[in-house]
């Protein structure tokens, strides 16, 4: 953590002298040309006073306007419509913006001019808009903030790419370990198991039981593909494999699903998200009749909460938590928003940010 921090402040400080020598040049072709210099080498009061007021003003104004861009650009991430509308939005507040900063320069630099150094008869000519300068401060500083768009969507493109490259390996480990802890012997063992007890005491259980194997399967095995999955799509998965839980524990487990079903039909998760958790739930703890493990299954606006009573197993202790470190990884890569993990004495929760088309859009691509 130490290293990102060094890494980002050494990015920033480079930021800082590219930008500052972009202003210096500029500056010096500005003073250059206004004959009331002696030329770049002026290095009188009002000289270097205008040479450091010149470059103060716009590297601050540099700062402003690139605060706002990012703020700009970053809305337009999050949403896949209108994005021409963004691009609208962004170059008018580059010309007005632009334009008022340039114009505010001219005429501060006309008042200094003036009070300061008594130069009113130079001005008296010269109109308070000044087209000239002002033009030419908007032009350069369009230039300057296309390129600086250009610039930095070219390195976001490169980290999206490098980003997903990443995701995909690490959401292809999970689905891998996802769809080996599915069809691993002892959990097939198990539900045939269950599955031969109750072809010959329940036969409508049993034809049941069957059904719902075969979707967790194919479930797994289709979706083995996708970074994001619908969350109805998941809760219908989570639903079966609970079946199929408390088909072999009857009572010793209950589940209560109370979601939204507007997010149900418009948010995503990654697949088997869920599926981790409650299996999590059921790996650490013990249960019985008496003292059922109950495991719920909420949201709030934003998040997705799966919680349960603890009741830890004696060997809980120890847990390798991969499961979980997975999960919080694969969050990681769709949003800044954190997987959240509490427990108490007698409950463990977990919650989970609801991702939303723009992301699914974003990287199944």
């Amino acid at each position: 953590m130490p290293m990102l921090h060094l890494v980002m402040k050494q990015q920033q400080i480079n930021k800082f002298f590219l930008r500052f020598l972009f202003v210096f040049f500029v500056h010096v072709i500005i003073k250059i040309g206004d004959q009331s210099f002696t030329g770049f080498f002026d290095a009188s009061t009002r000289g270097l006073i205008f040479s450091a007021g010149f470059i103060t003003y716009w590297l601050v104004i540099w700062y402003i306007a690139a605060y706002f861009n990012g703020k700009i650009l970053q809305k337009q991430e999050v949403s896949s419509k209108n994005k021409k509308n963004y691009i609208y939005v962004l170059f008018s507040f580059h010309l007005i913006f632009g334009l008022i900063a340039s114009f505010i320069a001219n005429f501060s630099y006309r008042l200094w001019d003036i009070y300061f150094f008594n130069n009113s008869e130079i001005w008296s000519s010269v109109p308070v808009i000044n087209p000239e300068l002002t033009f030419s401060l908007l032009t350069v500083y369009m230039m300057v903030f296309t390129f600086d768009t250009f610039y930095h969507s070219n390195i976001k493109q490169k980290e999206d790419q490098l980003k997903l490259e990443k995701l995909e390996k690490d959401s292809t480990l999970a689905q891998y370990l996802n769809l080996k802890s599915q069809i691993e012997p002892h959990f097939l063992f198990n539900s045939l198991s269950v599955l031969s007890s109750l072809i010959y005491t329940n036969a409508d259980l049993a034809s049941e039981f069957v059904l719902r194997l075969s979707r967790i399967l194919r479930y797994v095995i289709e979706k083995n593909e996708f970074l994001l999955v619908p969350l109805k799509e998941e809760i219908i998965f989570v639903e079966n494999y609970i079946f199929l839980i408390q088909t072999r524990f009857e009572n010793e487990i209950l589940c209560e699903i109370h979601l939204d079903k507007k997010l149900m039909n418009t948010r995503f998760v990654p697949p088997a998200a869920l599926q981790t958790l409650v299996e999590n739930a059921i790996k650490h703890n013990k249960f019985t009749k008496n003292k059922p493990l109950i495991i719920e299954i909420n949201n709030t606006e934003e998040c997705l909460v799966v919680k349960n009573n603890v009741q830890l197993r004696n060997d809980s202790t120890n847990s390798t938590k991969q499961g979980l470190d997975n999960l919080k990884a694969r969050f990681s890569h769709f949003t800044e928003t954190p997987v959240e993990i509490m427990q108490t004495k007698y409950e463990f929760s977990v919650s989970l940010p609801l991702l939303t088309k723009e992301h699914d859009e974003r990287f199944n691509i």
